[in-house]
């Protein structure tokens, strides 16, 4: 089934006003798998529970070996990477809706009343509170001594992490209709910049530290003649390789850009709410229809198509080795090549239904999907 999508007339802080779209496109039927010959890997190297992590804004953290998950029940786990064993529980005693990010031995999490909370790493105790404008719309992120998060109104602000004190806000007006994902749209590079994918087709960088706009590009305007036809937002992570920015929007197009200006350098029409990676040779991009598209970096020039995962719940991409990772929605991960799209692998996960992008740290890739159930893989 394709990821259900919330169509929000003029987000507000409280987060209402939704109407439910695109539960499912029932006339498709997920692509049937065709048999693999000789296939190799991906290799399981261990599957835990994670209670009540049953978003996609429950995105695992991780930090010196040590992987940081939370649940809707108030509990923070923090496991060892390697065997994924728990080694540490804490309890914030409150129901949350986003997180975890970890920093100089503070947890921050995002509560069910709108509030930033900073909790001791070491025993869950409250060290400082923000009232936010609405709830976390994603999993707080860290970039130097600032934490950095994006409200559900599409606020975006940055924190002091030892005091809580807010540091700097953003706010684009939004559109009429805007398609709200369960996957993030901001990602910090390094710990000055911040790229965020915004409504109306736009992506951004901003200076990390300071909040300031260095740029602003369009990823792809609307078309259409009615507001349902002309939601074009950049609901997926934008991604930076070295050299470029690259981004995605819904109902819209793939497009990167110069990193330092913002200059197009190009475009090709595609819609996707489920995001896209790049190894600096080539951008790689789940399309909406669960197709996986690869384009040549620096010329926009399509290298190959994957249609075999067509209709299949697929996740956004993921680079893990010289390979590219998807996870379907029958819980199915895949390993393709990067050269040609070719299927050189795949195993079977306790996974079920929508897949965020898988976190990937060195040669292993962490798995959690909207069920609690949290799986490592290396190739």
């Amino acid at each position: 089934m394709m990821r259900r999508l919330l169509l929000c007339a003029a987000l507000l802080p409280a987060l209402g006003g939704c109407a439910s779209w695109f539960e499912g496109e029932a006339a498709y039927q997920p692509t049937p798998l065709k048999p693999l010959q000789a296939a190799a890997g991906p290799k399981v190297l261990w599957q835990a529970s994670v209670p009540d992590a049953d978003r996609g804004l429950f995105s695992p953290f991780i930090e010196q070996g040590k992987l940081w998950v939370a649940g809707s029940n108030g509990k923070i786990q923090q496991l060892d990477a390697q065997t994924g064993k728990t080694l540490h529980t804490l309890d914030v005693k409150q129901a949350l809706v986003a997180g975890v990010a970890v920093e100089d031995g503070l947890a921050f999490v995002g509560n069910d009343r709108g509030e930033l909370l900073a909790v001791s790493a070491a025993d869950g105790k409250l060290v400082w509170k923000q009232t936010l404008t609405s709830l976390l719309a994603e999993a707080p992120q860290v970039a130097g001594q600032v934490l950095i998060v994006r409200a559900g109104d599409g606020r975006v602000s940055g924190f002091d992490v030892k005091t809580g004190r807010q540091v700097w806000t953003q706010w684009q007006a939004q559109p009429p209709l805007t398609v709200r994902a369960t996957t993030p749209q901001i990602k910090v590079e390094g710990s000055d910049v911040l790229l965020v994918g915004e409504a109306a087709g736009k992506v951004a960088a901003y200076a990390a530290e300071r909040g300031d706009q260095l740029w602003q590009s369009v990823v792809a305007n609307a078309r259409g003649a009615s507001e349902l036809e002309r939601v074009t937002d950049v609901v997926s992570q934008p991604m930076f390789d070295g050299r470029r920015v690259c981004a995605v929007a819904y109902q819209g197009r793939v497009a990167c850009f110069d990193s330092r200006g913002g200059q197009q350098l190009w475009a090709r029409d595609l819609s996707s709410s489920r995001g896209l990676v790049s190894d600096g040779k080539t951008v790689f991009v789940t399309a909406e229809d669960g197709a996986i598209w690869a384009f040549d970096a620096d010329s926009g020039r399509n290298l190959w198509k994957q249609d075999d995962f067509r209709y299949r719940n697929v996740s956004a991409p993921v680079t893990l080795g010289d390979k590219l990772l998807v996870i379907d929605g029958e819980g199915y991960a895949h390993l393709l090549s990067s050269l040609d799209g070719r299927i050189v692998g795949r195993s079977s996960l306790k996974v079920n239904g929508t897949v965020p992008r898988p976190l990937v740290s060195g040669d292993v890739a962490y798995v959690l999907d909207n069920h609690g159930n949290l799986s490592a893989l290396t190739k």
